[in-house]
């Protein structure tokens, strides 16, 4: 089995920002707050189901 590299923040960022999401979004979805969901994108060695989590987001359509 192939070793994953975690996130850094930025690909973090652009992952959430591509599935149309933002980080108040995911603070509200997650039940967290906005500052604890910074923390956790600006943190390099977050734990990695944070990563699963934010891969498998739906992504947002806006109309």
């Amino acid at each position: 089995m192939e070793e994953l590299t975690p996130l850094t923040p930025e690909e973090f960022k652009k992952l959430l920002s591509d599935k149309g999401w933002s980080s108040d979004m995911l603070a509200i979805r997650w039940g967290m707050s906005k500052r604890r969901i910074q923390q956790i994108i600006a943190d390099a060695d977050r734990p990695r189901y944070y990563d699963d989590a934010i891969g498998n987001l739906p992504i947002i359509i806006k109309r």
